[in-house]
């Protein structure tokens, strides 16, 4: 899936957002304060986290010290084993969807299943009951989840507010200051805008992005399919770490010092 690498990394960052949606989960993360207060190294550390696991997969030295990690950081949240269960499932289906609906190429059913068995593998690592074992499983259970609890909330709003430029920054110049109908546009979701207090867009600002969208996937296709992967683990170049990063870096500054 390495020619997928850039879809993926906005199917990641979608994600990330899509969390926000859920009252009781949006208030578990502004009690911890890290999203307000460091929103790029919050989302810088979410994706690092990932891309480290999967590089090095789940017994490498690296890969355990993620696992390790992810659970300090969410060992005494709050949340039911289905709260926890969700936030992986956007990590899984979100990033899928956003392939096969504007992508280079749709996912493969093998693609589909192993990226499945590796988030049902971090479940049970991270001591995650009733995991998914199929991709179709796990769209119904975020469809369901999100039918029962997505709902706007003070909370969602107020991470919202402080994570919008990071979504920002990513877009073309012109295009940031519009950055909440663009954002819109891409979940492609009325009920989720209207959780996450964005305005649904109107006709001319939906067919603008999707054209734009069919034009980068039509450039994409263009291109050589990408080889190897683009991640450099302790090397990945962001605004939060110019230089590259060490493992305890990475997480909350609480628990990294």
């Amino acid at each position: 899936m390495f020619d997928l690498a850039e879809e993926f990394e906005v199917g990641f960052f979608l994600s990330y957002y899509r969390n926000f949606s859920i009252p009781h989960i949006a208030q578990a993360l502004a009690l911890t304060g890290e999203v307000h207060a460091r929103p790029s190294k919050r989302s810088m550390d979410t994706a690092i986290v990932m891309y480290e696991l999967i590089e090095d997969g789940f017994d490498g030295a690296r890969g355990q010290a993620m696992v390790d990690l992810l659970n300090r950081v969410h060992k005494g949240v709050k949340g039911t084993n289905e709260d926890f269960l969700y936030v992986l499932t956007t990590l899984l289906v979100v990033p899928i969807r956003f392939c096969d609906a504007h992508g280079r190429r749709r996912t493969t059913a093998d693609e589909r299943q192993a990226a499945t068995d590796f988030y049902a593998e971090l479940a049970r690592r991270m001591r995650i009951d009733h995991a998914f074992t199929s991709y179709e499983s796990a769209e119904r259970f975020l469809d369901d989840y999100e039918e029962q609890f997505s709902a706007p909330s003070d909370a969602g709003a107020e991470l919202m507010s402080s994570t919008m430029s990071l979504f920002s920054d990513r877009l073309p110049g012109p295009l940031a200051p519009l950055a909440a109908p663009v954002l819109s546009v891409l979940f492609d979701d009325s009920r989720l805008s209207h959780s996450l207090g964005l305005s649904v867009p109107n006709h001319v600002m939906r067919t603008v992005v999707r054209l734009g969208l069919r034009a980068r996937a039509a450039q994409l296709r263009r291109r050589p399919p990408r080889a190897q992967s683009r991640f450099n683990p302790g090397k990945a170049g962001s605004g939060v770490y110019p230089d590259g990063y060490s493992l305890d870096e990475l997480g909350p500054r609480s628990r990294a010092n």
